[in-house]
């Protein structure tokens, strides 16, 4: 009885550490994904908001629209673009965001905005971030 006692216990620890590894497998590629550099703010949306990031090394800015309710597919779009040119739309089916995109933008303003939901408005924020 002790020993069928120590492969239950065995057999559930490893069914923990097994849980455990495929937590931390899944987990690693959301955190992979996204905007480098600077992190500004996050503006607000209906449905969710706007990331925005600024890299020094790059002189790029970088936007990802979130959904306020991930995991089911839905419209999500997120556009960027900086003064005097350059611009970058992601948009489509997906269950957390949108993006990222990016403009070069060292010197110039930059506008973007973001939709969760297609029957939703397109929001933004125009001539910001002026380096």
């Amino acid at each position: 009885m002790k020993q069928g006692m120590w492969r239950m216990v065995l057999g559930l620890g490893g069914s923990l550490l097994l849980g455990a590894g495929l937590m931390v497998g899944t987990a690693a590629p959301a955190t992979a994904a996204g905007c480098s550099g600077t992190h500004l703010d996050n503006w607000s949306i209906t449905g969710g908001y706007i990331a925005v990031y600024y890299n020094s090394s790059t002189g790029k800015n970088c936007a990802m629209t979130y959904t306020n309710k991930p995991g089911k597919k839905q419209y999500i779009r997120v556009d960027i673009s900086a003064s005097g040119g350059g611009s970058q739309t992601d948009k489509g089916s997906y269950t957390t965001y949108a993006g990222p995109v990016s403009v070069s933008a060292k010197g110039k303003c930059i506008s973007f905005a973001g939709q969760v939901g297609s029957g939703r408005p397109l929001e933004g924020v125009t001539d910001v971030y002026c380096d």
